[in-house]
């Protein structure tokens, strides 16, 4: 499988196992890629600087907007609308955090407000703005985090250009068969539509 998830993979395995691995790709352009904005978790910022991909290029690349969390509407009940976010509520006190303290008040019938209201990265989702966290998570500015929001259609052939350009090779075909092992069940080959046959020590499913 191609597609976001396929050529993560590839450019992943070819960047931290260089001249330890050879990554074949097989993917179908009669299957394609499903095309929807691809959300992210702050995980894929690692993912990118570990592959060392600029920020700046990546977003470009990618049509990509910061997210500062994700919004759950009607969860609760109609009408209702709650941000979870990359980032902390308020401050706890040592191995109390600080939505503990919250719920035992809310409990004990005290008014307060929703709490996504205490939480920096929602104060500045709501309001449509950005800025890059502080590295002292100390301060209000450093109690958060952030994703990406792109178009999923733009990443795929992106990171396979990067794949590529680390030796990742591709194949377009259909999977059609699949050969195992008689005794450990494990994988050995699998066969395409046109008869190619293409073996390999790891198999990484990525069809979705």
């Amino acid at each position: 499988g191609g597609g976001t998830a396929g050529w993560m993979t590839a450019a992943a395995i070819a960047r931290l196992l260089p001249h330890r691995a050879e990554v074949h790709l097989i993917e179908s352009e009669a299957i394609g890629v499903v095309g929807v904005g691809e959300a992210t978790l702050p995980h894929i910022r690692a993912f990118n600087e570990r592959l060392g991909i600029p920020e700046a290029e990546f977003m470009a690349r990618t049509r990509a907007t910061f997210k500062l969390g994700i919004e759950f509407r009607d969860w609760g009940a109609i009408g209702d609308s709650y941000i979870h976010p990359f980032g902390t509520f308020g401050t706890g006190s040592g191995a109390v955090d600080f939505h503990h303290y919250y719920t035992r008040l809310l409990r004990e019938g005290a008014e307060l407000p929703p709490l996504d209201r205490l939480s920096y990265a929602c104060a500045l989702a709501r309001e449509g703005r950005f800025a890059m966290p502080e590295m002292d998570r100390r301060s209000l500015a450093g109690t958060f985090g952030y994703a990406y929001q792109f178009d999923a259609l733009l990443f795929a052939p992106y990171l396979r250009g990067l794949a590529e350009e680390m030796g990742a090779r591709r194949s377009e075909g259909i999977v059609v068969d699949v050969e195992r092992d008689g005794e450990s069940g494990d994988i050995v080959a699998v066969t395409l539509a046109d008869g190619t046959r293409i073996e390999g020590d790891l198999f990484v499913d990525c069809s979705g």
